[in-house]
């Protein structure tokens, strides 16, 4: 399972590069390329353009260069590459070969499964739960997979005549056990469903994974590496619940969270900047989240669509909870792009820290703490730390400094934007070494906040 590139033609001829796991390669005349290029070559820009490999598979994103890239002979933007494609930029010339032999495991050992679940059934404990509309009670069916006492605080649930009176769209089919409500959100790699599980009438939240040609084995990769957070359970983050395949594709079952995203919160609700108090208390619940997957995993892919709040979230209640932890990594080991695609990628992109496009495999819990000051920036300002330019998402994360925030809300509390600019800092080692060192800032500002009312 490699990506093998090999210069065939320019000054570095028959120098090799393999790649067995998820990484990027920079090409340019820049000090930093991964393949820096000569500056006497004059049809190569400083960061001309990338490679993407999520192994067996090969991706390349030009970024606009003049001169451009060629993919066997041809212009290209954004492709996927086929094994012995051959790249020309200037006069260098690279031969892409891609092994895609693999051994692969099952997911479950068989039988591995229906233990697991009796074993959870045999241990439940009975918890009261009603449909959230006309409140009968459900107790029977809420207990009936072993798990209702895990959501007792978090689940709605709903009824069969309460779902009947749903008005559902045509054409919205069963998912399996899974009886579709509403669409929620709909993206070039995904579609979100609002579902209600027809065992225990428990409304979660269905995303559907779209991989265009993927194959059993991919789909396959994306399943074992989801497996890996499925245990993960905290107050601040979204439950992976459960996964499986429908027709072909990979379905992630995961909690309900009825107060909408973090985008929609900014765009929709307050139509701009949010309270510095209201900033902190989103920010603050985020990195609680953060700090229990930390010990274990990175997210790679926070951006306030992945911020999901409760009902009714403003300063004095509600909790706002970290979503789609693990699926950034998952997707890429199961041979998808997640920087060269359009659409949502490049949303998700410009959320990334400087390192994890430069140094995919090797990045470390500074790049989530990147995108969270993001967000905390986001919430206080209603923009991005960037100019607004018609720039590639890549180059805006390589080459833009952050503006200061004080210049797009010269409102916000003095120590509030020094914490939110020491977040987004390009150079790593100068933000937060920590989920927990951030955290405790935005305490600090709250606790200050509430002292002065």
């Amino acid at each position: 399972m490699n990506v093998i590139l090999k210069i065939e033609e320019g000054p570095q001829k028959d120098r090799i590069f393999e790649f067995k796991e998820a990484d990027t390669f920079l090409v340019g005349r820049i000090k930093g390329a991964h393949l820096r290029l000569s500056k006497e070559d004059r049809y190569v820009s400083r960061r001309h353009f990338m490679l993407e490999m999520a192994p067996p598979k090969c991706y390349i994103r030009d970024f606009g260069s003049s001169n451009g890239t060629q993919v066997n002979g041809k212009r290209i933007d954004r492709t996927e590459l086929n094994d012995s494609d051959l790249i020309q930029v200037g006069r260098t010339m690279i031969r892409v070969n891609l092994d895609k032999e693999e051994e692969e495991t099952s997911f479950w050992e068989e039988g591995e499964l229906e233990v697991l679940m009796e074993e959870a059934k045999t241990s439940a404990k009975d918890f009261p739960a009603a449909c959230s509309d006309c409140m009968s009670d459900l107790s029977d069916r809420a207990n009936s997979d072993g798990m209702a006492w895990e959501f007792q605080h978090i689940a709605e649930y709903l009824c069969d005549d309460c779902f009947d009176m749903w008005k559902i769209p045509a054409g919205l089919e069963e998912i399996e056990e899974y009886r579709i409500l509403q669409e929620l959100g709909r993206s070039s790699a995904s579609v979100v469903y609002k579902a209600v599980h027809s065992g225990t009438a428990r409304v979660v939240v269905l995303k559907m994974i779209f991989m265009e040609d993927a194959d059993e084995k991919s789909a396959r990769r994306l399943r074992r590496g989801m497996q890996r957070v499925e245990k993960i359970v905290h107050p601040n983050l979204i439950r992976l619940i459960r996964q499986g395949l429908h027709k072909g594709g990979n379905y992630l079952i995961s909690e309900f969270a009825d107060g909408g995203n973090l985008h929609q919160f900014i765009a929709e609700k307050h139509k701009g900047p949010v309270s510095p108090e209201l900033a902190c208390k989103v920010i603050t619940d985020v990195l609680k989240g953060l700090e229990h997957l930390h010990q274990d995993h990175l997210h790679r892919a926070i951006k306030p669509t992945n911020i999901l709040l409760s009902r009714g979230f403003d300063e004095k209640s509600g909790v706002a909870r970290l979503g789609d932890f693990g699926l950034a990594k998952s997707y890429s080991d199961a041979g998808r792009s997640v920087i060269t695609e359009m659409g949502e990628v490049d949303d998700t992109v410009v959320y990334m820290a400087p390192e994890q496009i430069l140094d995919f495999k090797n990045v470390t819990a500074r790049a989530d703490i990147y995108s969270v000051g993001l967000c905390l920036y986001e919430l206080l300002t209603a923009e991005l730390p960037f100019p607004k330019k018609g720039k590639d998402p890549v180059l805006i994360v390589l080459e833009e400094k952050p503006i200061p925030i004080k210049e797009k809300n010269p409102n916000i509390p003095p120590l509030l934007a020094e914490i939110a600019d020491r977040a987004v800092r390009k150079n790593a080692k100068e933000r937060f070494g920590a989920a927990s060192e951030f955290r405790k800032a935005t305490e600090q500002i709250m606790a200050q906040i509430m002292a002065q009312k």
